[in-house]
Order: C-alpha cells, then structure tokens, then sequence
C-alpha cells in the first residue's frame, strides 16, 4: 500500500510539473489529489515522526531530515500559493505565480535528493555516483527548466480590468508614459502564442505587449499621458527572427526611423518603458531619445527583461537624459506587478 502510494505520488508530482501543457483544471485537479497524497503518506509512516529525533544523527541522516523539512515546507508553500491562484481564498497583494514556481523548483530538487539518500540504502560504488550525478543534473535541469517552461510555454491570459484596478498617486506635473514593445510594431498572426517570453498577453481575443500593460498600470496609478513609439518598419512575428534584426541594428549602429515623437517639453516627468533586448536598450527607443529636446529632464526608466535585469541599458540612457532610479520586472511577473509600480511610483511624489 505505501509504495503504491508513494509511487502514484511520484508521477502525480512530475505530470504536476508539466502544468504548462495541461489545463488550469486538471493542474489544479492533480496539486489537490496529491496533496491529499501526501497527508496520507505522512499518516501512514507517522512511525517515523515518532522516532524523528531519537539516536544518533550522521551526515546521512541530517541531510535526510533537512530534506523532508524542506520539501514539507514547499508543499505547503505549493498548496497556499495555488490555493490563492486559484482563488479559493481572498488572498493578501503577492506575486503568487513566482511564489508557485519557485516552491516548484525547491521541491523539485528536495525531492531528488530525498530519493538519492533513499537510493544509498541499495546501491552503492558506480552506480551509486552515476545516481548522484543523474540526481545532480535532473536538479539542475529543474532549476533552469522550470522557468524557461513558464516563460515559453505559459499562455499569459490577463484579465485587465481587475489589473488596473487600485489605488491611486497624486504626483505634481503633468506626465508622460512612453513605451517601445512588439506589439504595435509587429504584424501578429491572429493565432499567435501569447507567452511572457515573446513579450506577450492576452485578454480575451486582444493581444497586449509587455510593455503596453506596464504602461496601462503606470497610468492608472499617475493618471499620465501615454505615448506608444512606433517604428516605419515592421519586426517579424516570429520573436526569434525579431532578436535577429534587433542583433543586427546593434551590429550596424541603425536607428529605426519612428513615425513620430511626443511633445516632451509638455512635460515634467518622463516615465521610459522598454524590454531588455540583448542585455541593453532598443534601438527605437534609443532613437526616441535621441529625437527629443532632453534638456533639463528627467527620465524615469522601467525595464522589462527575462532574467538580465537592466542589462547596459541605463548606460545607454545616460547619454541623452539624467535618469532616476530604475524599475526592472521579470517578464513573468508583469500581470502582477502593479503593488510593485505603485510602491516605486511614489518615488515620483516628491522628485522635482
């Protein structure tokens, strides 16, 4: 019976990882069966808690009962998280998506540790090492896979409405929101993926850019003008084809010809949004600065990447304008970083 069990929770536990490719439903459907699996699991060896703390401790067993603890604590990390993605609770302001896939990535990797110490019981010398290292890279592929899967694979669904909705700053001079993204500037296919990776969401049948929803959650706490800079040319649908002319506007130095610039000397306060592109600023954005009369402003840069955070944008930024502190959002967490707009925003209150 208990191996049974404890074999039904390993699958469950693994098809669980492949959230990506399943529905919300059955994702959700499996987190619940194999919760309840594990209770279970705990009342049926309820035994070894008894003896949890008795006899000798070696390395062996440390490590074994730091592993259990650990992956108790991200289950039941797993457990409220999807509780309150799921909504079954009125959950406090958090980014629980993130929370989710690292509790993910951490049980993951207690796990096959977990399963190795367990292994040394009945194998041992080559194939024990060749264990050990099979342990080491599935770990490794855990902690690099699993948000590579989020990131290509999720389909961002958002519902704007309830994302633009909160409270409000008061910030003295007029505003202006300017934002660089795909989306605008790119021919899409109607069936295209929307994915955080290719800087892309969708609400209902409307497609929405990374950077555009930035935009939209900036001027629902300031109230700002919103500019969306857009290129004479068009990028390719493909994100992988887009990197390549982007790579190619660097190599050549080539400022992409905009449509057209806004009136910044309007303006008290200019709020930047634009998406890491190899580890620096756009070249269409860059050509916005670099069309505009600048003197005496300030630009307040927010960067949307995918792991690279500010990369050397804020270089290329400090040749044209004086910048204040920047903003960076992981590509993944846009639908859910308005708590963390509004908390740098406020920064803007008393800037002159």
């Amino acid at each position: 019976m208990k191996k049974l069990l404890d074999a039904a929770l390993l699958i469950l536990f693994f098809v669980g990882l492949s959230s990506n490719f399943l529905s919300a439903q059955i994702h959700e459907a499996i987190g619940i069966i194999f919760v309840v699996g594990v209770v279970a699991h705990n009342v049926l060896n309820r035994s070894f808690y008894k003896n949890f703390l008795r006899g000798g401790f070696n390395r062996r067993r440390v490590v074994n009962h730091a592993t259990i603890i650990l992956f108790a604590a991200f289950v039941v990390t797993l457990a409220v998280s999807g509780a309150a993605l799921a909504e079954y609770f009125t959950a406090p302001e958090a980014n629980w998506r993130a929370i989710h896939l690292g509790a993910a990535i951490g049980s993951t990797v207690a796990l096959f540790v977990h399963i190795l110490i367990h292994a040394s019981r009945y194998v041992k010398g080559r194939i024990f090492y060749a264990a050990t290292l099979t342990v080491f890279v599935l770990a490794v592929g855990a902690i690099f896979g699993l948000p590579y899967l989020d990131r290509w694979f999720h389909k961002v669904e958002v519902n704007r409405a309830e994302i633009l909705r909160g409270e409000r700053l008061s910030i003295d001079g007029r505003i202006l929101i300017v934002y660089f993204g795909r989306v605008g500037n790119t021919d899409f296919p109607a069936e295209v993926d929307a994915v955080s990776g290719a800087s892309l969401m969708v609400d209902g049948s409307e497609l929405i850019g990374n950077a555009q929803m930035i935009a939209q959650i900036v001027q629902s706490v300031t109230g700002g003008d919103i500019f969306a800079l857009q290129t004479e040319k068009t990028y390719p649908a493909d994100y992988s084809q887009t990197t390549q002319v982007a790579k190619r506007e660097f190599e050549s130095g080539e400022l992409p010809a905009l449509k057209s610039l806004p009136a910044v000397e309007s303006y008290d306060k200019i709020i930047l949004i634009y998406p890491l592109w190899w580890s620096n600023l756009p070249k269409p954005a860059e050509n916005f600065l670099r069309g505009c009369d600048l003197t005496g402003k300030t630009i307040y840069p927010i960067v949307t990447h995918g792991g690279g955070g500010f990369g050397e944008s804020l270089n290329a930024l400090k040749k044209y304008a004086d910048i204040a502190e920047p903003l960076d959002i992981y590509s993944s967490d846009i639908s859910t970083s308005r708590r963390i707009i509004f908390d740098w925003l406020k920064g803007l209150e008393n800037s002159p």
